[in-house]
Protein backbone atom coordinates (compact mmCIF):
# COMPACT_ATOMS: atom_id res chain seq x y z
CA UNK A 1 0.00 0.00 0.00
CA UNK A 2 1.54 3.35 -1.11
CA UNK A 3 0.80 6.79 1.23
CA UNK A 4 1.33 10.10 0.87
CA UNK A 5 4.53 11.59 2.49
CA UNK A 6 4.81 15.59 2.78
CA UNK A 7 7.95 16.90 3.16
CA UNK A 8 8.94 18.36 6.55
CA UNK A 9 8.73 21.83 5.55
CA UNK A 10 4.99 21.85 4.27
CA UNK A 11 2.04 21.64 6.32
CA UNK A 12 0.97 18.49 7.55
CA UNK A 13 -1.96 16.71 6.18
CA UNK A 14 -4.66 14.74 8.50
CA UNK A 15 -3.97 11.25 8.47
CA UNK A 16 -5.13 9.11 5.60
CA UNK A 17 -4.94 12.26 3.00
CA UNK A 18 -3.81 11.54 -0.17
CA UNK A 19 -3.66 14.10 -3.26
CA UNK A 20 -6.82 14.63 -5.26
CA UNK A 21 -6.06 14.92 -9.64
CA UNK A 22 -4.72 18.27 -10.68
CA UNK A 23 -3.86 19.15 -6.81
CA UNK A 24 -0.97 21.49 -6.70
CA UNK A 25 0.97 22.40 -3.42
CA UNK A 26 1.27 26.24 -2.42
CA UNK A 27 3.70 27.79 -3.80
CA UNK A 28 4.49 29.92 -0.56
CA UNK A 29 5.63 26.35 0.92
CA UNK A 30 8.64 26.47 -0.71
CA UNK A 31 10.43 23.67 -2.69
CA UNK A 32 10.58 20.03 -1.11
CA UNK A 33 13.82 18.91 -0.45
CA UNK A 34 16.16 17.17 -2.25
CA UNK A 35 15.55 13.45 -2.85
CA UNK A 36 12.37 13.71 -1.02
CA UNK A 37 10.10 10.86 -1.10
CA UNK A 38 6.46 11.81 -1.88
CA UNK A 39 5.18 8.37 -1.72
CA UNK A 40 5.95 6.02 0.97
CA UNK A 41 5.19 2.02 0.45
CA UNK A 42 3.39 0.85 3.50
CA UNK A 43 3.01 -2.99 4.17
CA UNK A 44 -0.57 -4.05 4.43
CA UNK A 45 -1.67 -5.28 8.07
CA UNK A 46 -1.44 -9.17 8.87
CA UNK A 47 -4.23 -10.81 8.49
CA UNK A 48 -5.86 -11.98 11.95
CA UNK A 49 -7.91 -14.00 12.61
CA UNK A 50 -8.15 -13.97 16.25
CA UNK A 51 -8.80 -10.24 16.06
CA UNK A 52 -11.60 -11.23 13.82
CA UNK A 53 -12.90 -13.60 15.91
CA UNK A 54 -13.09 -10.85 18.73
CA UNK A 55 -15.10 -8.32 16.78
CA UNK A 56 -17.59 -10.93 15.75
CA UNK A 57 -17.77 -12.04 19.32
CA UNK A 58 -18.07 -8.19 20.39
CA UNK A 59 -20.83 -7.21 18.14
CA UNK A 60 -22.78 -10.57 18.51
CA UNK A 61 -22.83 -10.00 22.48
CA UNK A 62 -24.03 -6.55 22.33
CA UNK A 63 -26.05 -7.17 19.91
CA UNK A 64 -27.57 -9.93 22.08
CA UNK A 65 -27.66 -7.88 25.21
CA UNK A 66 -29.71 -5.28 23.42
CA UNK A 67 -32.68 -7.76 22.24
CA UNK A 68 -32.47 -8.86 25.82
CA UNK A 69 -33.47 -5.43 26.56
CA UNK A 70 -35.65 -5.24 24.18
CA UNK A 71 -37.81 -8.47 23.49
CA UNK A 72 -40.79 -7.38 26.14
CA UNK A 73 -41.41 -3.79 24.55
CA UNK A 74 -44.07 -3.86 22.23
CA UNK A 75 -43.36 -3.03 18.58
CA UNK A 76 -39.73 -2.73 19.97
CA UNK A 77 -39.96 -6.57 20.63
CA UNK A 78 -39.67 -7.03 16.43
CA UNK A 79 -36.42 -5.66 16.69
CA UNK A 80 -35.63 -7.76 19.42
CA UNK A 81 -36.65 -10.57 17.62
CA UNK A 82 -33.78 -9.91 14.70
CA UNK A 83 -30.98 -9.02 17.05
CA UNK A 84 -31.99 -11.81 18.41
CA UNK A 85 -31.65 -14.13 15.63
CA UNK A 86 -28.68 -12.53 14.16
CA UNK A 87 -26.46 -12.64 17.59
CA UNK A 88 -27.40 -16.42 18.01
CA UNK A 89 -26.02 -16.87 14.18
CA UNK A 90 -23.04 -14.27 14.49
CA UNK A 91 -21.80 -16.52 17.92
CA UNK A 92 -21.76 -20.09 16.40
CA UNK A 93 -20.16 -18.62 13.39
CA UNK A 94 -17.49 -17.04 16.05
CA UNK A 95 -17.90 -20.58 17.91
CA UNK A 96 -16.90 -22.19 14.38
CA UNK A 97 -14.18 -20.11 13.48
CA UNK A 98 -12.70 -20.21 16.42
CA UNK A 99 -12.33 -23.74 16.62
CA UNK A 100 -11.11 -23.85 13.13
CA UNK A 101 -8.14 -21.60 13.97
CA UNK A 102 -7.36 -23.58 17.17
CA UNK A 103 -8.54 -20.66 19.86
CA UNK A 104 -12.27 -20.84 20.26
CA UNK A 105 -13.17 -18.14 22.41
CA UNK A 106 -16.04 -20.62 24.11
CA UNK A 107 -16.85 -17.66 27.15
CA UNK A 108 -17.78 -14.76 25.19
CA UNK A 109 -19.47 -16.44 22.10
CA UNK A 110 -21.43 -19.35 23.94
CA UNK A 111 -22.70 -16.48 26.18
CA UNK A 112 -23.59 -13.85 23.25
CA UNK A 113 -25.27 -17.25 21.10
CA UNK A 114 -27.32 -17.93 24.90
CA UNK A 115 -28.36 -14.68 25.31
CA UNK A 116 -29.61 -14.24 21.53
CA UNK A 117 -31.84 -17.31 21.74
CA UNK A 118 -33.15 -16.08 24.41
CA UNK A 119 -34.06 -12.66 22.97
CA UNK A 120 -35.22 -14.16 20.14
CA UNK A 121 -37.08 -17.05 21.97
CA UNK A 122 -38.87 -13.84 24.51
CA UNK A 123 -39.78 -11.62 21.11
CA UNK A 124 -41.14 -15.19 19.25
CA UNK A 125 -43.50 -15.34 22.65
CA UNK A 126 -44.01 -11.60 23.01
CA UNK A 127 -44.85 -10.64 19.62
CA UNK A 128 -47.32 -13.72 19.58
CA UNK A 129 -49.51 -12.54 23.01
CA UNK A 130 -49.26 -8.98 21.78
CA UNK A 131 -51.35 -10.07 18.38
CA UNK A 132 -53.48 -12.18 20.46
CA UNK A 133 -54.39 -9.45 22.58
CA UNK A 134 -55.24 -7.05 19.95
CA UNK A 135 -57.04 -9.41 18.31
CA UNK A 136 -59.05 -10.09 21.48
CA UNK A 137 -59.41 -6.14 22.09
CA UNK A 138 -60.60 -6.04 18.48
CA UNK A 139 -63.20 -8.32 18.64
CA UNK A 140 -64.74 -7.26 21.75
CA UNK A 141 -64.94 -3.47 19.99
CA UNK A 142 -66.95 -5.31 16.56
CA UNK A 143 -69.41 -6.98 19.32
CA UNK A 144 -70.03 -3.60 21.24
CA UNK A 145 -73.76 -2.10 20.35
CA UNK A 146 -73.37 1.12 19.03
CA UNK A 147 -76.37 2.26 20.66
CA UNK A 148 -80.30 1.40 21.27
CA UNK A 149 -82.64 -0.89 19.22
CA UNK A 150 -85.09 2.62 18.65
CA UNK A 151 -81.89 4.83 17.89
CA UNK A 152 -80.60 2.33 15.29
CA UNK A 153 -84.25 1.97 14.00
CA UNK A 154 -85.03 5.58 12.88
CA UNK A 155 -82.19 7.32 12.88
CA UNK A 156 -84.39 10.04 10.46
CA UNK A 157 -86.82 10.83 13.48
CA UNK A 158 -83.78 13.27 15.24
CA UNK A 159 -85.49 16.48 15.85
CA UNK A 160 -82.24 18.35 16.64
CA UNK A 161 -80.56 19.62 13.25
CA UNK A 162 -76.80 19.23 12.26
CA UNK A 163 -74.83 22.43 13.38
CA UNK A 164 -73.35 23.65 10.21
CA UNK A 165 -69.69 24.90 10.79
CA UNK A 166 -69.27 28.78 10.41
CA UNK A 167 -68.01 30.69 7.72
CA UNK A 168 -66.90 33.54 9.97
CA UNK A 169 -64.41 30.62 11.82
CA UNK A 170 -61.02 32.50 11.05
CA UNK A 171 -57.92 29.59 11.33
CA UNK A 172 -55.58 30.19 14.53
CA UNK A 173 -52.72 32.13 13.93
CA UNK A 174 -49.03 30.68 13.23
CA UNK A 175 -47.25 30.50 16.38
CA UNK A 176 -43.72 32.30 16.44
CA UNK A 177 -40.54 30.43 15.58
CA UNK A 178 -43.04 27.73 13.25
CA UNK A 179 -42.16 27.15 9.36
CA UNK A 180 -44.95 29.76 8.39
CA UNK A 181 -43.88 32.46 10.88
CA UNK A 182 -40.02 32.34 11.77
CA UNK A 183 -38.25 34.18 14.20
CA UNK A 184 -35.77 37.32 12.61
CA UNK A 185 -32.35 36.89 12.93
CA UNK A 186 -30.95 37.24 16.41
CA UNK A 187 -34.19 36.90 18.32
CA UNK A 188 -33.09 33.86 20.80
CA UNK A 189 -35.86 31.08 21.23
CA UNK A 190 -36.61 27.50 23.27
CA UNK A 191 -35.27 24.63 21.15
CA UNK A 192 -36.24 21.10 23.13
CA UNK A 193 -35.79 20.56 26.65
CA UNK A 194 -32.65 21.88 27.85
CA UNK A 195 -31.48 24.68 25.42
CA UNK A 196 -32.02 28.43 24.34
CA UNK A 197 -30.42 29.40 20.67
CA UNK A 198 -30.41 32.07 18.59
CA UNK A 199 -29.45 32.16 15.11
CA UNK A 200 -27.12 35.34 14.89
CA UNK A 201 -26.16 35.45 11.42
CA UNK A 202 -25.74 34.14 8.24
CA UNK A 203 -23.38 34.40 5.41
CA UNK A 204 -25.25 33.36 2.28
CA UNK A 205 -22.07 32.63 -0.26
CA UNK A 206 -18.92 32.00 2.12
CA UNK A 207 -17.73 29.83 -0.52
CA UNK A 208 -14.66 31.83 -0.44
CA UNK A 209 -14.04 32.20 3.27
CA UNK A 210 -14.51 28.72 4.29
CA UNK A 211 -11.95 27.56 1.62
CA UNK A 212 -9.45 29.83 3.01
CA UNK A 213 -9.67 28.29 6.22
CA UNK A 214 -8.23 25.56 5.43
CA UNK A 215 -6.16 24.06 2.62
CA UNK A 216 -7.61 20.90 2.81
CA UNK A 217 -11.37 21.96 2.56
CA UNK A 218 -13.17 21.29 -0.77
CA UNK A 219 -14.73 23.58 -3.06
CA UNK A 220 -18.81 22.85 -2.53
CA UNK A 221 -20.85 21.62 -4.96
CA UNK A 222 -23.50 24.78 -4.93
CA UNK A 223 -22.42 27.13 -2.86
CA UNK A 224 -21.23 27.17 0.77
CA UNK A 225 -23.69 29.47 3.42
CA UNK A 226 -21.92 30.02 6.93
CA UNK A 227 -24.49 30.20 9.89
CA UNK A 228 -23.69 31.86 13.15
CA UNK A 229 -25.68 30.36 16.46
CA UNK A 230 -25.31 31.01 20.15
CA UNK A 231 -26.48 28.37 22.49
CA UNK A 232 -27.56 28.53 26.14
CA UNK A 233 -27.82 24.80 28.18
CA UNK A 234 -30.82 25.26 30.41
CA UNK A 235 -30.85 21.74 31.54
CA UNK A 236 -30.44 20.02 34.69
CA UNK A 237 -27.14 17.68 33.72
CA UNK A 238 -24.51 18.57 31.01
CA UNK A 239 -25.20 19.62 27.46
CA UNK A 240 -22.86 18.86 24.53
CA UNK A 241 -24.34 20.77 21.38
CA UNK A 242 -22.68 19.22 18.60
CA UNK A 243 -24.29 15.59 19.77
CA UNK A 244 -27.44 17.39 20.77
CA UNK A 245 -28.57 19.86 18.51
CA UNK A 246 -29.32 19.51 14.60
CA UNK A 247 -29.02 22.84 12.33
CA UNK A 248 -30.83 22.80 9.03
CA UNK A 249 -30.84 24.84 5.77
CA UNK A 250 -34.51 24.65 4.29
CA UNK A 251 -33.69 26.03 0.62
CA UNK A 252 -35.95 27.07 -1.85
CA UNK A 253 -35.69 24.43 -3.34
CA UNK A 254 -38.04 22.40 -1.06
CA UNK A 255 -34.99 20.38 0.38
CA UNK A 256 -33.13 20.13 3.44
CA UNK A 257 -29.61 20.71 3.60
CA UNK A 258 -27.99 19.89 7.35
CA UNK A 259 -23.51 20.52 8.20
CA UNK A 260 -23.01 17.27 6.94
CA UNK A 261 -23.52 18.41 3.67
CA UNK A 262 -20.75 20.75 4.26
CA UNK A 263 -17.94 18.86 6.30
CA UNK A 264 -15.44 21.69 6.19
CA UNK A 265 -13.47 22.48 8.78
CA UNK A 266 -13.72 26.26 10.62
CA UNK A 267 -12.57 28.55 12.42
CA UNK A 268 -15.20 28.61 15.29
CA UNK A 269 -16.44 24.70 14.28
CA UNK A 270 -19.19 23.04 16.81
CA UNK A 271 -16.86 20.59 17.10
CA UNK A 272 -14.90 22.68 19.59
CA UNK A 273 -17.30 23.89 21.76
CA UNK A 274 -17.04 22.01 25.15
CA UNK A 275 -19.33 20.10 27.41
CA UNK A 276 -21.98 22.63 28.69
CA UNK A 277 -23.15 22.56 32.20
CA UNK A 278 -26.86 24.38 33.19
CA UNK A 279 -26.61 27.77 32.29
CA UNK A 280 -23.56 27.69 30.10
CA UNK A 281 -23.15 29.23 26.72
CA UNK A 282 -21.67 29.05 23.39
CA UNK A 283 -21.01 30.40 20.15
CA UNK A 284 -20.38 28.43 17.22
CA UNK A 285 -20.52 28.22 13.09
CA UNK A 286 -21.96 25.50 11.03
CA UNK A 287 -21.98 25.63 7.35
CA UNK A 288 -23.86 23.86 4.78
CA UNK A 289 -23.00 23.10 1.18
CA UNK A 290 -26.37 24.53 -0.99
CA UNK A 291 -27.14 24.69 -4.52
CA UNK A 292 -26.60 28.17 -5.60
CA UNK A 293 -30.66 28.68 -6.66
CA UNK A 294 -32.09 27.79 -3.56
CA UNK A 295 -30.31 29.94 -0.75
CA UNK A 296 -31.88 33.17 -1.29
CA UNK A 297 -35.56 33.27 0.83
CA UNK A 298 -34.40 30.56 2.57
CA UNK A 299 -34.86 29.88 6.23
CA UNK A 300 -33.26 27.63 9.39
CA UNK A 301 -34.60 25.17 12.35
CA UNK A 302 -32.73 23.98 14.75
CA UNK A 303 -33.73 20.65 16.64
CA UNK A 304 -33.12 18.32 19.29
CA UNK A 305 -30.79 15.79 17.07
CA UNK A 306 -32.52 12.77 18.38
CA UNK A 307 -36.68 14.12 17.66
CA UNK A 308 -38.63 13.06 15.08
CA UNK A 309 -41.20 15.15 15.25
CA UNK A 310 -41.36 18.18 13.21
CA UNK A 311 -42.95 19.69 15.45
CA UNK A 312 -40.54 20.58 17.81
CA UNK A 313 -38.30 22.82 15.54
CA UNK A 314 -37.27 26.53 15.79
CA UNK A 315 -37.40 28.06 12.81
CA UNK A 316 -35.33 31.04 11.52
CA UNK A 317 -35.96 33.38 8.73
CA UNK A 318 -32.71 34.93 6.69
CA UNK A 319 -34.41 37.79 4.77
Amino acid sequence: MRIYNSPPNWPTPPPGWQPPAGWQPNPAWGPAPTGHQFWLDVPDAPHNPQEQGKALTTTAFVLAAIGLVLFWIPVLNILALLLGLAAAVMGVIALVNGKKNGRPLTGLAIAATAIGAVALLGAVVTVAAYSSGSRATAVAKDATPTGSPEASASPATSSVPSKAPSPSAAAPDPEPGSASQPHPLGTSAVVGKEYRAAVTGVKFNATDEVIANNMFNDPPKGQYVLVDIAVTYAGTEEGTPWIDLSPTFVGTDARQYDASSCGASLTSSVMQVPTLEQGGSANYQVCMDVPVGAVEGGKIFIQERLSFNSKSRTYWGLK
